[in-house]
């Protein structure tokens, strides 16, 4: 066997137009989900009050300039008239603007100043990203008046505005946490943060947050175990790394269960603030027998990817039989072994998904000369083991697996009316509502929660792809639904796959027509586009497996179907028993 070693090439951070671009700073993935997050980097100048005498422009570009601290917009309503600052109200909405262009600000009068530039995105009151359409522009203008001597904007839109150049040093990402409908783990619903609130500031603003519900994104995809009405008494202090959380009255309705779920939210939520954290109601514990402060380890058994460390195992077809690749940890030689005790490994697969487990998989093929999904076990030792099929038409995307055993199959994917099905651990068939409006999948990555999921479509119109993200809920008559449809409105080019990660999501694909295909790391949400980090020009990307597992690396097929996996250094391996013809189509659990 021969190994070879690519460099690591350093990955670097780009504007993507139609797509805010906030450039990860530090490692992408920590060695456990229950470490502290790194602090998140920035240089955070403090705004400057108006200069006296100051012209228009240069007083409307303090302006702006002063609504970049969104922890206190105090300083830009020096900027303003007295009853123009009593009625703005910033926090409905942030529009994040591209400030690449030097006239993006300019003067059209005497008494007016107008900012004009592409809009990236906007965020809400939630702090949740929403993506701005091609094409969007900010297009504001600022009526100035005199007071005292002194020009002040007298008229300004509500909603603050935000170079994107300041978006890193400005503001953070951190993640709300829900529970999935059967209440057994947890979702994550990310929103932005101020990067210079003091950790009890945050800790209290994630808090609150957490207790007023979902945001728009997840819907009814998701709920919470705290009762209406609950809400936080004062504040959260964060002393040393312990934050503490006085819940009202509210919650003393809860029973010994929901109190451990309301917990379990509440540790997750603030994670990345503080790594102990001590819950009350009414001054008593939360969780009997828990009087002093937990850490998050104690909730482990939410998270669907810590509680199934096997989602670290590499699976793949090689001509189209199911093949288990060995070797990836170092631990011993690098090998393709086929898992040929399997009663799925004697059908021709075209294509395999693997459960979370790593005990069962389901794989696309044809039972007399009939297709169909067909599931079965990994290992049939068990000789009682049988093999399972769904009768599937037209085109079948891979499946796709999540915590509950849950088996989500999308078939007729190239008609006018493509179907979504879910197979339940029992062997029940549902039917899952949709309506792609006439575009047509092509990739469809269910989250290990079983919630989100993501989609690479191909619009109608254009014939051209782009990557989506969708919710599972329920409709009027409780019966499953997938919709809440979010263009994540990414400007790559060509792309041919995306996969859950830790961070977010991965995408292949290019940032211009003429450059390489290669990985991005994208957040979920569609805020963050950037190369994941090692990136090497030595091949492109055709094929991503990855996970959300910590544990787990991404891996790579290239344009020549040769096998690339990532290794803790962020540099790339690529062997050459497991990228020799015929080529293997790797798979993570999921």
């Amino acid at each position: 066997m021969r190994t070879k070693l690519l460099a690591v090439a350093i990955a670097t951070s780009v504007v993507l137009a139609g797509c805010a671009t906030v450039p990860t700073q530090g490692p992408i993935r920590s060695g456990s989900q229950a470490g502290l997050a790194p602090g998140a980097a920035g240089v955070n100048v403090k705004p400057n009050p108006p200069r006296p005498n100051a012209p228009p422009l240069v007083l409307v570009n303090g302006y702006l300039e002063a609504m970049t601290d969104s922890s206190n917009f105090d300083q830009a309503r020096q900027y303003m008239t007295q009853d123009a600052a009593a009625t703005w109200k910033p926090e409905s909405k942030l529009s994040v603007y591209d400030q690449s262009s030097l006239t993006a600000v300019r003067q059209l009068s005497n008494n007016s100043v107008q900012l004009r530039a592409p809009l990236i995105g906007t965020i809400d009151d939630r702090g949740s990203w929403t993506p701005a359409v091609r094409g969007a522009i900010v297009n504001v203008i600022f009526t100035l008046a005199d007071v005292d001597g002194q020009r002040r904007v007298s008229k300004a839109p509500d909603g603050a505005f935000l170079g994107s150049n300041q978006f890193e040093s400005r503001l953070t990402a951190r993640s709300l946490y829900f529970l999935t409908p059967d209440h057994q783990t947890l979702v994550p619903d990310p929103i932005f943060l101020p990067i210079n609130l003091p950790p009890g500031q945050a800790a209290t603003q994630l808090v609150q947050e957490l207790l007023k519900g979902p945001t728009s994104r997840l819907g009814n995809g998701v709920v919470s175990a705290a009762p209406p009405g609950t809400q936080v008494n004062v504040s959260v202090p964060v002393e040393l790394t312990t934050a503490t959380v006085a819940l009202s009255d509210a919650a003393q309705v809860l029973g010994d269960l929901e109190r451990r779920q309301l917990a379990a939210q509440i540790l997750w939520t603030l994670r990345t603030v503080s790594p102990r954290v001590k819950i009350t109601v009414g001054g008593a514990p939360l969780l009997d027998g828990q009087p002093d402060a937990m850490s998050i380890d104690t909730f482990s058994n939410f998270d669907p990817v810590a509680s199934s460390p096997q989602m670290k195992e590499l699976y793949g077809v090689r001509k189209g039989r199911v093949q288990h690749i060995t070797g990836l940890d170092g631990a011993q030689a690098i090998a393709s072994v086929p898992l040929d005790n399997s009663l799925l490994y004697e059908p021709y697969a075209d294509s395999l998904a693997v459960n979370l487990k790593a005990d069962s998989g389901a794989i696309l093929t044809k039972i007399h000369n009939e297709p169909v999904v067909a599931y079965a076990r990994l290992d049939a030792t068990d000789k009682s083991d049988k093999l399972a099929t769904i009768k599937t038409s037209g085109r079948v995307l891979r499946p796709s697996f999540d915590y509950q055993e849950n088996l989500w199959i999308l078939d007729r994917a190239g008609s006018t009316d493509p179907r979504l099905r879910v197979r339940n651990r029992d062997g029940k068939v549902t039917d899952v509502a949709t309506d792609f409006g006439g575009d047509t999948p092509m990739i469809l990555r269910m989250a290990p929660d079983g919630v989100r999921v993501l989609m690479l479509m191909k619009r109608k119109s254009t014939r051209q792809t782009y990557v989506q993200t969708g919710t599972i809920q329920l409709n009027d008559a409780k019966q499953p639904k997938l919709g809440d449809f979010h263009d994540l409105q990414l400007s790559l080019a060509d792309i041919t796959d995306v996969s859950w990660n830790q961070p977010g999501i991965l995408v292949a694909g290019r940032s211009t027509p003429t450059s390489s295909r290669q990985p991005w790391q994208i957040n979920s949400d569609g805020s963050q586009s950037h190369l994941l980090p090692g990136t090497s020009s030595d091949f492109d990307t055709n094929l991503i497996a990855s996970t959300p597992n910590a544990d787990s690396f991404p891996v790579i097929q290239d344009s020549h179907n040769a096998l690339h996996w990532q290794l803790k250094d962020l540099s790339w391996q690529m062997d050459d028993e497991t990228s020799k013809p015929p080529p293997i189509i790797p798979v993570y659990p999921g």
